[in-house]
């Protein structure tokens, strides 16, 4: 290609550069805003897992301490310990609470409900279980 002046060059102009570098810095932001998103999305994951777990464990603890002691007079509300996520503390409060099921003496529907607060907002897991007492 031979310039007006009557140059022969063989590069690659200023324009051209510049588009280039705009397209791969472009390609580039959008690579950091995907990794941080998936980031994000991989920690509150993480944190409903783990609230499910602590849901799980207090739900088998009332099963043994009622299993044992055939005594309703456990903890119906409290905070399970803080536990700590990506350098973050939070706190789980519990809530109990129990119902018989007609028919049945020894046969309580029992309803354990979790609560955190993640990113400003409140979040709720809820779960059934049956206890047998005797």
């Amino acid at each position: 290609m031979t310039s007006p002046i009557g140059n022969n060059s063989k590069g690659f102009t200023f324009v051209e550069v510049m588009v280039t570098l705009v397209v791969l810095s472009s390609g580039i932001v959008f690579i950091y805003k995907s990794f941080f998103l998936c980031a994000d999305y991989l920690t509150r994951l993480s944190l409903r897992l783990d609230a499910n777990q602590l849901l799980d464990n207090k739900i088998t603890e009332i099963k043994r301490y009622v299993s044992g002691s055939h005594d309703l007079s456990f903890s119906r509300s409290g905070i399970i310990p803080v536990e700590a996520f990506n350098h973050r503390t939070i706190q789980f409060f519990y809530q109990t609470e129990l119902s018989p099921i007609i028919g049945s003496e020894d046969l309580y529907q029992m309803n354990v409900s979790l609560s955190w607060e993640e990113y400003g907002h409140k979040k709720h897991l809820n779960r059934m279980s049956l206890l047998e007492i005797g």
